[in-house]
């Protein structure tokens, strides 16, 4: 509704405005309070306006997704697709006017679809030069810590202090072909041999167990609830961090404008000052994978 219409329905009392003429006081007070009604009134329709004139929520966005990346996101029993990152990206889009659908494929294949403008957002993101020039980011809106997992019994790993150390000792890495662990660990995919990919950490975990691989690179919060669900007892977590970065939400540039980026930054620095983002993940992971997940960026 246009605002002029919508003051033309404003149906104000001016009684007081009247009685006040001879009350110098109880004017100044009256016209204050209603200067303030008119201008929060104004912002937001203003606000409204905004939001509604997004071309982009005209339409469901649609989010190209990874088909398992427990627990950021994943596919229920069902089939529905849920998970921490996912609901935080459908709850910021709600309060955008905006809808979102939520297509999973494989993670190099989303990635693909992305960026040939099939798409409109990803989740999980680090920056690197590559992306920066296809994609708008968003704010960061977590921190990505990126360990190890090896079967606990094996000393020679427990004693590493840094990637260079694990590579002199010629172990079986498996990692994400597609996932980015910083520049030190994309140098060493290219020089040595003893990477090996698969396409989500609980098949190399099943790989770990079986002693197929020796070492699980993957981001500390997706290996503590992938063992969390697992029976792999003798599998634990090394305590080096490989690599450490802030994680964002990426847009399309093809369909998506800077404009709408900015708003959606709007809503997501609001939910990290009132705390909401922090609380956001507190309350959907478990106490053990929780100490590094809400630090704020």
């Amino acid at each position: 509704m246009p605002i002029t219409r919508t003051f033309e329905k404003l149906e104000l009392n001016l009684t007081p405005m009247v009685n006040c003429l001879n009350h110098n006081l109880i004017c100044s007070n009256f016209m204050t309070s209603i200067t303030k009604f008119i201008l929060s009134t104004v912002f937001l329709l203003w606000s409204c306006s905004v939001l509604a004139a997004f071309k982009e929520c005209k339409i469901p966005l649609k989010l190209s997704a990874t088909s398992e990346w427990y627990p950021y996101i994943y596919q229920d029993k069902n089939g529905a697709s849920t998970g921490v990152d996912v609901s935080l990206l459908t709850t910021i889009l709600h309060h955008m006017g905006c809808q979102l659908e939520v297509f999973h494929f494989p993670e190099r294949r989303a990635l693909y679809e992305l960026s040939h403008g099939h798409f409109d957002i990803g989740l999980g993101a680090s920056k690197n030069a590559a992306r920066s020039k296809a994609f708008f980011y968003s704010e960061p809106y977590r921190n990505e810590r990126n360990k190890f997992a090896y079967r606990g019994h094996k000393q020679d790993i427990a004693l590493v202090k840094n990637l260079q150390e694990i590579l002199k000792l010629k172990k079986v890495i498996a990692i994400n072909y597609a996932g980015w662990y910083g520049d030190e660990i994309e140098k060493a995919k290219a020089k040595y041999e003893s990477f090996i990919y698969s396409p989500t950490a609980a098949i190399r975990l099943k790989m770990l167990h079986f002693n197929r691989v020796d070492i699980v690179v993957d981001d500390e919060i997706v290996l503590c609830k992938e063992l969390l669900r697992s029976t792999y007892k003798e599998i634990i977590i090394h305590p080096i961090v490989l690599f450490e970065a802030p994680i964002h939400f990426i847009f399309n540039k093809e369909s998506v404008s800077s404009i709408f980026v900015k708003q959606f930054n709007k809503v997501l620095d609001s939910m990290r000052d009132d705390g909401s983002l922090s609380a956001h993940y507190y309350k959907q992971l478990p106490i053990q994978c929780q100490i590094h997940e809400t630090k704020e960026p």
